[in-house]
């Protein structure tokens, strides 16, 4: 529980205390959650959360401990954050959907109930951070892969994201209310991270989302210099087998413009010799090899229930060069 008051600190640089749960109100709780969890409160900011560390070995799926959230709450009428020794990306992707609050010391955190409280009293400051638009995520897979945007402006930043600069400034906003980001500057404002690259993924890829909009099963008339994607990628960065079947990524503003100069042969949802995925952002500009970008590759297969692509995935984040 310490490593949750220093993790707290770190991260939103609130000081608040941890304390002993009243045994008053943990006999109210029913017998078996009354057990499940080690207990503590955590005073923040004028509010009380309930911290529930999980000291039972059985597996839990979401569902689970959506019925416990409101259980316990129904009992002592505090919000409850789940304290989790280790997460795997698709149970963290559906507790975030679920708005379940919950913190990994060191490694993530996601407190949507207590960031609503913080915005009744600030709401200049704080806001609750929903999925991120794409191209705020697009501007923070680049800061994150590509080179470091501290050291540029605005202008120059939307002339390498080819966005406008009234673009840039929506999507700073966004991150700064998500408190992923401040400005320096005034004349010539500049965007600045407060933590590092790593830490920052940490923070923001439970609010990112998959790039793909829809996959079609295309063939083509001609060759482009498409990214690789899917299965193709993922043998690439991982030790995983190569399907051998072509699948691309392309920018839906490409896509769309390919497709009213009848560039598709046909595009099919169910058969075809390639595959294409349409994307919210612009894969080519995170791609330096041909191949779609480990962190958006990591966002497309999250999701997936294989444990090998699982482990895989686990291990693309752990070498990845921040």
């Amino acid at each position: 529980m310490s490593d949750v008051q220093k993790y707290l600190q770190d991260i939103l640089g609130l000081s608040g205390t941890i304390k002993k749960v009243p045994d008053m109100l943990i006999k109210k709780l029913p017998l078996y959650l009354s057990h499940t969890y080690n207990y503590r409160l955590l005073e923040l900011e004028d509010h009380s959360l309930l911290l529930a560390e999980d000291v039972d070995t059985a597996p839990k799926t979401v569902s689970q401990l959506k019925k416990q959230v409101k259980t316990i709450y129904q009992y002592t009428e505090l919000p409850v954050v789940f304290v989790l020794n280790n997460l795997s990306p698709q149970m963290r992707y559906r507790m975030v959907k679920e708005r379940l609050n919950f913190i990994v010391p060191e490694n993530q955190i996601y407190l949507p109930d207590l960031l609503i409280y913080l915005k009744e009293n600030k709401p200049q400051t704080y806001s609750f951070p929903e999925q991120l638009s794409p191209a705020a995520q697009m501007l923070l897979l680049y800061h994150l892969q590509v080179e470091h945007l501290e050291e540029f402006s605005f202008k120059e930043i939307a002339e390498k994201l080819n966005y406008s600069p009234k673009t840039i400034t929506k999507i700073v906003s966004e991150l700064k209310a998500k408190k992923l980001c401040k400005t320096t500057g005034t004349k010539e404002k500049r965007v600045a991270f407060e933590v590092d690259r790593k830490l920052l993924w940490q923070i923001a890829e439970p609010q990112m989302q998959s790039p793909i909009i829809k996959s079609y099963f295309t063939n083509v008339k001609e060759s482009l210099a498409f990214c690789k994607s899917g299965d193709i990628a993922l043998a690439h960065y991982t030790f995983l087998t190569d399907t051998k079947k072509e699948m691309y990524a392309v920018y839906k503003n490409e896509f769309e413009e390919l497709r009213k100069n009848d560039f598709w042969e046909y595009l099919d949802e169910t058969e075809g010799n390639m595959q294409v995925e349409v994307w919210k952002y612009n894969p080519r500009l995170l791609s330096d090899n041909g191949y779609i970008d480990p962190l958006s590759l990591y966002l497309c297969y999250r999701e997936d229930s294989n444990e090998r692509v699982e482990a895989e995935l686990k291990e693309l984040i752990n070498k990845e060069k921040w």
